[in-house]
């Protein structure tokens, strides 16, 4: 049975820029390590081509409301917004570092 009160159990549910950030900041690293030091235009539009388009969740994880209540500090809860390529919830999708450093592209 999942116990809430648990040492540690909030780092499964850890979400947002907060925890996108640092992967994102590595996979930028592991492209100009691939491929060279490069404009950050150029290491951005490597990030969100190679991304993992993500559709809006249809319901909330388990024990979501639990730990968050209805899902903002308002205490209403906001629905994800947009479609698979762009979305309120998961931006331009999950980044993909295997695609990202093994992307190719004809103005490289």
């Amino acid at each position: 049975m999942f116990d809430p009160n648990e040492p540690g159990v909030m780092w499964c549910y850890q979400q947002g820029t907060s925890m996108a950030s640092p992967h994102v900041a590595g996979v930028a690293a592991l492209i100009i390590s691939q491929f060279g030091k490069m404009p950050q235009g150029r290491v951005e539009a490597y990030i969100r081509q190679t991304a993992d388009p993500q559709a809006c969740p249809g319901s909330l994880p388990p024990t979501y409301a639990s730990f968050f209540g209805v899902g903002t500090e308002s205490g209403v809860f906001t629905p994800c917004q947009g479609g698979i390529g762009n979305n309120s919830w998961y931006g331009d999708g999950q980044v993909n570092a295997f695609n990202a450093v093994t992307h190719t592209t004809s103005s490289k």
